[in-house]
């Protein structure tokens, strides 16, 4: 009976994988609609450096903080180094971006000519710093020289074998993208009938 019930059970599933949506084959009453809710809470703590930090471009930096490694990045990008740039994210997030760049047909060049526009004329100091599982978040503030509103990037790291690498993993994480207003709630339908 139990080998019976896993069949059954099991295809229940495959055919739920594969979309097979049969009609009852006996007389059924009106449908009753029914949902379950899943709510799922992303814990995250946001320091401010005070002062903010200075950005040093005239690395190379070490790994060894999430703090270094951002600078590391910024220095990269700076200089236009792009196969260094590319170098300091993790095995993971550089396979991934190198096959959606292939898949855009984006290269090196549309990087270093937005690169080269957000460096100019600007002050970079790191302001932030957000705390979210085994990730953590580095905000740098660019701020124009001449005044202006400044802007901020987002740069995630993981560390890997001691090191502080950029990772691609929180690209729609819901604490990336809505740090800045806390207690956001987020509602979306996974599976509709």
């Amino acid at each position: 009976m139990k080998r019976v019930c896993r069949a059954m059970a099991g295809l229940a599933i495959l055919c739920s994988v594969a979309g097979v949506a049969q009609q009852p084959k006996f007389k059924t009453g009106n449908p009753e609609k029914q949902k379950v809710v899943e709510e799922l809470t992303y814990y995250y703590e946001i320091l401010s450096y005070t002062p903010p930090v200075p950005v040093d471009l005239t690395g190379p930096h070490d790994l060894s903080t999430p703090e270094t490694a951002a600078m590391n990045m910024l220095q990269a990008m700076s200089s236009m180094d792009y196969q260094r740039w590319l170098t300091l994210w993790t095995p993971e997030s550089q396979e991934m971006m190198r096959k959606r760049f292939q898949e855009l047909g984006k290269g090196p060049e549309l990087f270093k000519n937005v690169w080269s526009k957000l460096f100019a004329q600007q002050t970079i100091t790191l302001t932030k710093r957000i705390e979210t599982g085994p990730y953590v978040v580095v905000v740098a503030t660019f701020s124009p020289s001449g005044g202006g509103e400044p802007q901020d990037m987002e740069f995630v790291f993981t560390q890997v074998k001691g090191a502080w690498l950029g990772s691609q993993d929180l690209a729609s994480d819901p604490v990336l993208l809505n740090w800045r207003e806390p207690g956001t709630v987020i509602k979306r339908v996974a599976r509709a009938k």
